[in-house]
C-alpha cells in the first residue's frame, strides 16, 4: 500500500522545495490522508493495472471521483477534530466551529497519483444566501428576501430581481409587484416554459428567470459593475494561516484596519453569493443559516439596513484573529437578536466539492454538493 504514498510524497516534495508554506500543508494533507483514507490509497494502487485498460478519460473520471471521497474523509474528519493532531499554530480545532482556518477550506495542493493527479477544492455554501427559501410552501416571504433585495441594492442591481427570484420559488401564479410568472412572462417567451413554483436544482437555474442575464449572472456587468474601489480577491485571511502554519504560532491580526486588506469581493457572479441547497420546508433550520466565519463582504453587508462597510470590515477583522464560537460574539455590530438566532451561525453544513481528476493532456471535472449532518451527496455533476 505504502509504494503509492511513497511516489505520491515524492512527487509532491519535488514540486514544492522552494515554497516553505506549501510543504507544510503537503505534509498536513498526507498525513490526514494516511489517518483517515488509509481505504482511499488502497483502492487507488488495487485499480492501477485495472485502469491501464481505460481510456484517459475514463481514468480522469474515477480519480476524479476518488477525489470526491477523500474531500468527503477530510470534511468528516474536520467534523470530529480528529485532524487536530496534525496542525499547530493558530489553526481552527474546534468540531462545532467552521472557518477559513479549517483544514478543508487551505489550498489543497495537486496530489500526483500513479496515473495522474487529483486537484481538490472545497467551499462553504453556507457562506451564501439560499435563494430556494425565499418563499416556501407556508411563507409567502421568508427574512432570505430581504437579504436578498439588500444584496442586489449593494451591487447597484435592480431590486426587482429578487421578487423575480421570489415567484420562480414560491408555489402561486401570483406575481409579486415587481417581479414574473408563468402567464404574463414566462409563457409569453419565443421559446415558452413555466416559472418553477418550487426549490431551484442547481444555481444555474438562475438563469432562466426573468432579468438574470448571462452578464449578470457570471459577474461580468450590470449594476455598479467597474464603479466599485478598494476591491479585494477575498476576505478568508488564508495567508495568515499559511504564515502561522509555516511558523507554529499565532499570527496576530492588527486592529489598525487599513492595513489589512479587506473589501468587497472583485468576483460579482452570483454563484459565489447564492446557493440553492436547504432546508425549504423550515426556512428557519439550521441548514439554511449564513455562516459569519466565512460569509463574504457582499453577503455580510446585506444582512441588515444598518451593515455599514466599516461594520462588514470589523467582523471580518475579528473573525480573522479568532473564528466565532457564538453569533452573540457579533451582537454589538447585530443589535437585533432575532437576526442573530434565526439567521445566522458559526457553523456550515453543506459544501461544494470540486475535484479534478487529470491524466496526460486529460482532465475532467466532478462537483457533488455534500450534506455534512446527512453523511449524504444531495447533487452530482460531471463536466
Amino acid at each position: 500500500m505504502f509504494s503509492l504514498l511513497e511516489k505520491t510524497i515524492e512527487k509532491i516534495l519535488y514540486n514544492t522545495t522552494t515554497q516553505g508554506y506549501v510543504l507544510i500543508i503537503v505534509l498536513i494533507i498526507i498525513a490526514a490522508i494516511i489517518s483517515i483514507s488509509s481505504e482511499f490509497l488502497i483502492l487507488a494502487q488495487t485499480n492501477t493495472r485495472y485502469l491501464q485498460s481505460f481510456t484517459d478519460r475514463q481514468k480522469a473520471y474515477w480519480i476524479a471521483r476518488s477525489g470526491i471521497n477523500l474531500a468527503i474523509e477530510l470534511l468528516e474528519a474536520d467534523k470530529r477534530g480528529s485532524i487536530a493532531n496534525f496542525l499547530s499554530g493558530d489553526i481552527e480545532t474546534d468540531p462545532n466551529v467552521d472557518s477559513y482556518k479549517d483544514i478543508w477550506a487551505l489550498p489543497l495542493p495537486e496530489i500526483p497519483l500513479e496515473n495522474g493527479s487529483i486537484l481538490l477544492l472545497i467551499e462553504d455554501e453556507n457562506s451564501k444566501i439560499n435563494v430556494s427559501i425565499l418563499a416556501n410552501e407556508f411563507v409567502d416571504q421568508t427574512p432570505y428576501y430581504i437579504i436578498t433585495q439588500r444584496f442586489f441594492i449593494n451591487m447597484g442591481l435592480p431590486i426587482d430581481l429578487a421578487d423575480c427570484i421570489l415567484d420562480w420559488v414560491d408555489i402561486d401564479d401570483a406575481r409579486s409587484p415587481y417581479g414574473a410568472e408563468s402567464s404574463d412572462y414566462y409563457q409569453n417567451l419565443k421559446r415558452p416554459y413555466k416559472a418553477k413554483n418550487a426549490a431551484l436544482d442547481t444555481i444555474n437555474e438562475l438563469l432562466l428567470i426573468k432579468g438574470i442575464s448571462p452578464l449578470i449572472f457570471y459577474g461580468l456587468g450590470g449594476g455598479n459593475y467597474g464603479l466599485e474601489s478598494n476591491l479585494v480577491e477575498n476576505n478568508k485571511g488564508l495567508q495568515n494561516v499559511i504564515e502561522s502554519l509555516t511558523s507554529g504560532s499565532k499570527v496576530e491580526i492588527s486592529k489598525d484596519s487599513s492595513l489589512i486588506k479587506i473589501g468587497k469581493e472583485k468576483n460579482r457572479a452570483l454563484y459565489n453569493y447564492f446557493r440553492v441547497n436547504g432546508e425549504r420546508s423550515d426556512y428557519l433550520n439550521d441548514i439554511n443559516k449564513i455562516n459569519i466565519n466565512t460569509a463574504s463582504f457582499r453577503v455580510l453587508s446585506a444582512l441588515t439596513d444598518a451593515m455599514t462597510d466599516d461594520k462588514v470590515t470589523e467582523i471580518i477583522r475579528r473573525r480573522l484573529q479568532k473564528p466565532f464560537k457564538n453569533v452573540d460574539e457579533i451582537s454589538d455590530i447585530i443589535t437585533d437578536e432575532t437576526i442573530r438566532k434565526n439567521l445566522l451561525t458559526v457553523r456550515s453544513y453543506i459544501f461544494k466539492i470540486k475535484s479534478v481528476g487529470k491524466v496526460g493532456s486529460t482532465s475532467l471535472n466532478i462537483v457533488a454538493y455534500y450534506h455534512r449532518e446527512r453523511k449524504q451527496i444531495i447533487n452530482w455533476s460531471e463536466e
